[in-house]
């Protein structure tokens, strides 16, 4: 197993899922779940490193993958931890 797949057994919540990560993200009202994506989608612009996200009513689920690598990687990591610290601002 690579260090980066090991990592992300210290990420809260996250699952692999193939080459990729996700992670469901509550929320108690949808307009909170869309005011998350904004952010998340601001920190993805700013990185360079975009994840596929959906959402259903109060649930964002976030989806990281190295695209360009077609493989998990430590921007997947990061990007993974930075959608934590955000989720704490809910």
């Amino acid at each position: 197993m690579s260090d980066v797949k090991k990592a992300v057994e210290e990420l809260d919540g996250w699952e692999l899922d193939g080459e990729r990560i996700r992670k469901n993200f509550k929320f108690n009202h949808y307009l909170d779940g869309l005011d998350f994506v904004k952010k998340v989608g601001v920190y993805a612009e700013g990185a360079q490193h975009h994840p596929g996200i959906s959402i259903a009513y109060t649930t964002v689920k976030i989806s990281w993958i190295t695209f360009s690598k077609k493989a998990l990687t430590e921007k997947d990591i990061t990007a993974a931890k930075a959608c934590d610290n955000l989720y704490k601002l809910f």
